[in-house]
């Protein structure tokens, strides 16, 4: 069964990382602060795109897992072969970046990795995913705070492989925020405005007594990003599941997510190829952006049309 306020939070994750892909990585010679994302030390906006996608993919996991007519072993095992394929496809597609331009995206393998890594504790209580997500983001950090540890977890985008594991502390939140608005629905988005606010407050003050760094994924940005997430859930959850307001365009996105994380690489290919990265102003930019998602939203309406039995 698929949920309506799922797919469109996940195509506003898509939505979102596909424009700060076009308006900050590659077109533009000078990317807009705020949205400007991976700065060692500096807050932003931008910071929040990855952390969307392994929120909602926590949620997916345990809708997938307890909806599932199967044995929780192999409703388990069917969520960790559909993280595995997008880890071989993103792991193919970068193989063909990094030979043809001489670069690597790594959004897929880090959203599936991380999930990998989740599906070991999401047997643990509630309490207990909170302490393992507490233990290994600050150890994670702590490592990282050494020079040598930081250059190898630096050379890749998204931390690489190191990566993988503090950010699997968001899908786990995911996980339990699916668990807690499936099961209390709308009494539980006073628990989630709360808990939002807190989290995001204790990642600000967490980046003042360890550093703040989205491109390793250090704790302060794991604990900032889990609360921005679930503060966008409760909006999203309400407009689409409680009130039905159409949301129809996200859901198409959020649907053919993995169709659009794929046709970025021709994209990005290309501008690489041509040399036309970094080159262009904020307002040839946004047009840029406007007319690529413009023919995303065809091909997604192209797929879901071809793709229905």
């Amino acid at each position: 069964m698929r949920y309506r306020w799922v797919d469109a939070y996940r195509g506003i994750a898509v939505l979102f990382m596909v424009t700060l892909h076009f308006f900050v990585n590659i077109f533009p010679i000078q990317p807009i602060p705020l949205l400007n994302y991976g700065i060692r030390g500096v807050i932003s906006i931008g910071d929040m795109a990855l952390a969307l996608f392994l929120f909602i993919s926590g949620v997916s996991a345990y809708l997938s897992i307890s909806q599932s007519k199967k044995t929780d072993d192999e409703a388990v095992s069917d969520v960790v072969k559909r993280y595995s394929r997008i880890f071989i496809i993103g792991l193919f597609l970068d193989f063909i970046l990094l030979a043809l331009v001489h670069y690597i995206w790594w959004v897929l393998e880090a959203i599936s990795l991380a999930g990998l890594i989740a599906m070991f504790f999401i047997r643990f209580s509630d309490r207990m995913k909170l302490l393992t997500i507490a233990v290994v983001g600050l150890c994670y950090s702590y490592i990282t705070s050494f020079p040598l540890v930081y250059f190898i977890a630096s050379q890749f985008p998204n931390g690489g492989l190191l990566g993988a594991v503090p950010l699997s502390g968001i899908v786990l939140a995911g996980y339990m925020a699916g668990e807690r608005i499936m099961k209390k629905k709308r009494k539980s988005l006073p628990f989630f405005l709360g808990a939002g606010l807190l989290l995001i407050l204790a990642g600000f003050v967490l980046s003042y007594f360890m550093t703040y760094d989205r491109g390793i994924g250090t704790f302060p940005h794991i604990v900032l990003s889990s609360g921005f997430c679930i503060l966008l859930m409760i909006p999203v959850y309400w407009l689409v599941e409680l009130k039905h307001v159409s949301s129809r365009i996200l859901e198409e996105f959020g649907k053919s997510a993995l169709l659009i994380f794929v046709l970025n690489y021709p994209v990005l290919i290309l501008a690489l190829a041509l040399h036309i990265n970094n080159s262009f102003s904020t307002e040839q930019v946004a047009l840029i952006t406007l007319a690529l998602i413009s023919l995303l939203v065809i091909a997604s309406k192209l797929y879901l049309r071809f793709s229905e039995p």
